[in-house]
C-alpha cells in the first residue's frame, strides 16, 4: 500500500493471474513476404505525438547505450496474455522496428518479419490493428498496446515481474528494475446501503462476503422488460462461480494504490433503504474499505449529501478514525478542491475528484456552506496547474454525464481532453452505473466510466458488470493501462469474469464504445447486436 499524506495505510500483495484464453498469433492486414524474406511494414508513424515522445524514458540501470529487452505486445483488445517463443518463432506476421530486426530474429531463430522503420511505427501499427502482434524494446512501450508475457514469464507485471528467467533477454539489453514497477487500481461505486447490508447482516453472509469473490463466467442471458422503464428491454444473466474465492481482495489489496468512489455518507446511525435512491452507509460496513486495501475514495459524487450537511461532516470523521483519503467534498469550496496525495516509493501520486452530475450543481460547495468540487472547466484547470508541480503523477476523477449509457458523451470527451491538456497524466471517471468506453488521448489512458464497485444494481447485466482501471507505472510514467472486468453477484458481490465468447460481452461493448484511432478497426469488426 502506499504511504499517505492523510493517515495511515494497508499494506498487502499478491500476484493475480486472470484465467484468460490464449488465441493463436493472428493475421495482420499486411501480407507476409517469401520464407526468410523481409517485409516492409507500410503504417504510419506518429512522430510528434506527445503519447510516444512522453514515454522513451532510460532503462533501469541509466545504461543510455544499452536498448531494453524485446518485449511482445497486441491490441488492447486482446484476450491474449502470454506468448510462447515458439508461437512467436512461428508466427506469420510479427512486426519489428528495422533496428531490432537482427536481434530478433537471433532470439527467435527466423528472419521474416513485417519490417517498420521505428518502434514507434510497430506501435501505431499494433494500436490499430486487433490481430497484430509486435515485439518492442520494453522501455519504449506506453499505453497504446498490451505488453505479454513470453512463456508466462512476465516484465512489467508489479506482482509477477521475474526479469532474471525472461526467455528474450541477452547480454547486450536491459531489463526493467521490478522495484520501479507500481501498480493503480480504480474502482467504481461503492454504496454501503442496500444491496451491502442486506447481504451480510439480513442474509448473515458476514462482513468478509462482499470481497470473497473469485471468478465467474456469463453462462447465459435474455433481453426482458427494463423494469424502471416500459419501453426499453434489459439484458438479465445467469452466472456460475469458478474456482475458489478472495481473489478480488487480495487484488486490490495488493496493489500499490487503490481508490474508489464513496457514493453515499457513512453513518453511525444510519436509515437502511431496501430500495429507495437515497443512501445511507452503515459504519459497521466500514470495514469493507479496508479488507479491500483501499487508500482513498472521491466523495464529489451526487449522493455524497443525502445525508445533508451534518452527514457529510460525519462521513469526514470516520475516514478520518480508518485512516481513508479522500477528496471531492468538505466543509467549503477550498477543501473540495484539495486533493489527495500518495507517497508510492519515492513517486508521488496527486488524486483530484469533481462532481458533474446534471441537475445537481445545488450540491456543489461554496465559500460558506459545505458540499462537492463543481466539475468545471476552469476550476478543473486551475486545480491540475496548481499540482502538476508537487506531483509525479496526477489523476482526475470526475464524477459526470448520463447514467446506463457506455459511449462517451461529447461534453465528457471535451473535459477529459481538456483535463490532459492542462497536465493530468490519466482520467477515470464515473457515476454512469455501466462500464463506458475508453481512449488513450495524447498518450494519456481515459477511463470514462468504471461503473459500479459495491453496489447492489442487479436488475441488468450492464449494471452488474463493472470493470477496475488496472494502471502499471515504471518509474513515474504510466506503461500500461487496461480494464479488468467483473461480475457483481447476489447484488454484493464482485468476481473477476473469465473471457470467453459469452463473458466478454462487457469487454465488447467498452470497446465498442471506445475512441480514437485504437478502437477504429475493432469498432467496424463488430455486429450491430453484441449480446
Amino acid at each position: 500500500m502506499s504511504t499517505r499524506y492523510s493517515p495511515a495505510a494497508v499494506a498487502a500483495t499478491f500476484v493475480l493471474t486472470l484465467l484468460l484464453l490464449s488465441c493463436s498469433a493472428g493475421q495482420s492486414e499486411q501480407g507476409t513476404g517469401e520464407e526468410g524474406a523481409v517485409q516492409e511494414g507500410t503504417g504510419e508513424g506518429r512522430a510528434g505525438d506527445s503519447g510516444a515522445e512522453g514515454t522513451r524514458a532510460s532503462s533501469a540501470d541509466d545504461s543510455s547505450s544499452l536498448r531494453g529487452a524485446l518485449l511482445p505486445i497486441a491490441h488492447l483488445t486482446s484476450a491474449r496474455e502470454s506468448v510462447s517463443t515458439d508461437e512467436l518463432s512461428q508466427a506469420s506476421e510479427l512486426a519489428v522496428p528495422r533496428e531490432l530486426h537482427e536481434s530478433a530474429g537471433g532470439s527467435l531463430g527466423r528472419s521474416d518479419f513485417e519490417v517498420f522503420g521505428s518502434t514507434d511505427e510497430v506501435l501505431d501499427h499494433v494500436s490499430r490493428n486487433p490481430e497484430a502482434i509486435g515485439l518492442v524494446p520494453w522501455n519504449e512501450i506506453d499505453p497504446r498496446v498490451k505488453a505479454l508475457a513470453v512463456d508466462s514469464v512476465s516484465l512489467l507485471d508489479p506482482d509477477a515481474a521475474n526479469p532474471e528467467s525472461y526467455p528474450l533477454r541477452s547480454g547486450d539489453t536491459t531489463l526493467p528494475n521490478p522495484g520501479e514497477l507500481r501498480k493503480i487500481v480504480v474502482a467504481g461505486d461503492i454504496v454501503l446501503d442496500r444491496g451491502q447490508p442486506f447481504a451480510v447482516f439480513e442474509e448473515g453472509r458476514g462482513i468478509d462476503f462482499p470481497l470473497d469473490g473469485g471468478y465467474a463466467a456469463i453462462t447465459g442471458r435474455e433481453l426482458v422488460p427494463n423494469p424502471y422503464s416500459e419501453s426499453e428491454l434489459v439484458y438479465q444473466f445467469d452466472a456460475e462461480r469458478l474456482g475458489e474465492g478472495g481473489e478480488v481482495r487480495e487484488y486490490l489489496g495488493g496493489a500499490d494504490l487503490t481508490l474508489a468512489n464513496f457514493e453515499n455518507p457513512v453513518l453511525e446511525n444510519a436509515v437502511y433503504h431496501p430500495e429507495d435512491p437515497t443512501f445511507n452507509g452503515d459504519l459497521r460496513l466500514l470495514p469493507i474499505l479496508d479488507q479491500a486495501g483501499i487508500d482513498g475514495v472521491t466523495l464529489g459524487n451526487n449522493h455524497i449529501l443525502d445525508a445533508g450537511g451534518p452527514g457529510l461532516e460525519e462521513t469526514l470523521r470516520h475516514l478520518d478514525d480508518a485512516g481513508i483519503s479522500y477528496a471531492g467534498a468538505g466543509a467549503d469550496l477550498d477543501a473540495t478542491r484539495e486533493p489527495m496525495i500518495f507517497d508510492l516509493g519515492g513517486i508521488e501520486v496527486g488524486v483530484l475528484s469533481y462532481q458533474g452530475v446534471p441537475s445537481y450543481e445545488w450540491a456543489w460547495a461554496t465559500e460558506d456552506f459545505p458540499g462537492t468540487a463543481p466539475l468545471q472547466e476552469d476550476v478543473v484547470r486551475e486545480d491540475i496547474e496548481r499540482l502538476r508541480p508537487e506531483v509525479d503523477l496526477l489523476l482526475v476523477m470526475p464524477h459526470w454525464g448520463i447514467e446506463y449509457t457506455a459511449p462517451p458523451e461529447p461534453e465528457q470527451v471535451y473535459l477529459a481532453h481538456a483535463m490532459v491538456d492542462a497536465g493530468a497524466d490519466l482520467v477515470v471517471g464515473d457515476h454512469a452505473h455501466w462500464a463506458k468506453g475508453i481512449e488513450v488521448y495524447d498518450g494519456k489512458p481515459v477511463f470514462y466510466g468504471t461503473g459500479n464497485f459495491l453496489f447492489d444494481q442487479s436488475w441488468s447485466e450492464e449494471t452488474s458488470t463493472g470493470i477496475f482501471a488496472d494502471i502499471v507505472l515504471y518509474e513515474d510514467r504510466i506503461v500500461q493501462a487496461r480494464p479488468v472486468p467483473f461480475v457483481i453477484l447476489d447484488r454484493s458481490q464482485p468476481n473477476f469474469l473469465v473471457r470467453d465468447e459469452l463473458s466478454d460481452k462487457a469487454l465488447n461493448t467498452i470497446f465498442s464504445a471506445s475512441l480514437g484511432p485504437e478502437f477504429e478497426e475493432y469498432e467496424e469488426q463488430q455486429p450491430d447486436d453484441s449480446g
